[in-house]
């Protein structure tokens, strides 16, 4: 079996005093944050962000053509469709979006590919369907960035906005907006986000523009599927999952908690792990 060998990162006593000094953390934990590049005004963030430290949703590219199509959806009553992804992360974003559309009387369904015959991504055999059931807006959760042929071949018919954090493809999809961190040309500076906390990010948008608060009652959504998803635990994640495990652990959804009693954790706190 071979031995493990341990590559001890060089100190920086200077930082780690500062952090100390600024922050009264234990010296330990300031060696740890300055290993991970965790300066003064970062550390702040990390060991106390609340939801007030949230970032502006509309410093995301397109977001507000989003936001204005579908409030001009909702005030024709015309029908949106959530299209998401069958893993955790996709669920939960159009869980979540779903949930946030019919608080705010759109008409609107979802809909899920069916992994083993549909796969990951826009299915033109779906949209298709959608298209003559007779929706006016496709709304993509956690997929979609890698559709340019699929999106082409319908955005004559049918508007498309496009949610997605996977790395984007030389070819944006011609939807009429792409709301995703990882564009080159998007400034928003949190570069982690996940499917789900894109989605967040459009309801929080929505919810800037017109709606009530109603938007954080889902915390617990967003959470699981942030912490499913694997993605780091720092920046926007970190304030998510921090609020959506408290109300997780406190008021949970119902799904939520069903999961929670057959798992037999009802008499544990709920955590990240």
């Amino acid at each position: 079996m071979k031995k493990k060998r341990w590559h001890i990162m060089p100190r920086d006593t200077e930082k780690e005093n500062t952090l100390i000094r600024e922050l009264g953390v234990n010296p330990i934990v300031a060696r740890l944050m300055v290993n991970r590049n965790i300066d003064s005004d970062e550390g702040h963030r990390f060991l106390e962000g609340t939801l007030k430290d949230l970032l502006d949703p509309f410093t995301l590219k397109d977001m507000e053509t989003a936001v204005a199509l579908i409030l001009e959806t909702i005030e024709a009553k015309k029908s949106i469709v959530v299209y998401g992804d069958y893993d955790v992360d996709g669920i939960t974003a159009t869980s979540l979006l779903y949930r946030f559309l019919v608080k705010m009387g759109a008409r609107v369904s979802y809909y899920i590919p069916e992994r083993q015959s549909e796969g990951y991504g826009l299915n033109l055999e779906a949209l298709e369907h959608i298209i003559s059931d007779g929706a006016s807006l496709v709304i993509t959760v956690d997929c979609g960035i890698s559709s340019y042929d699929i999106v082409k071949a319908v955005c004559d018919r049918i508007d498309i906005i496009i949610t997605d954090h996977h790395t984007a493809p030389p070819q944006i999809p011609p939807a009429r907006a792409v709301i995703n961190h990882k564009q080159p040309d998007c400034s928003y500076t949190d570069k982690n986000l996940s499917g789900v906390g894109v989605a967040f990010k459009l309801c929080q948008a929505l919810w800037l523009r017109q709606c009530g608060e109603w938007y954080l009652d889902d915390l617990d959504i967003v959470a699981l599927g942030t912490v499913a998803d694997v993605v780091p635990l720092v920046g926007e994640n970190r304030i998510i999952v921090q609020a959506g495990l408290k109300k997780m652990n406190e008021l949970p959804n119902l799904g939520i908690d069903k999961l929670i009693d057959v798992a037999g954790l009802h008499d544990k706190t709920i955590t990240a792990g």
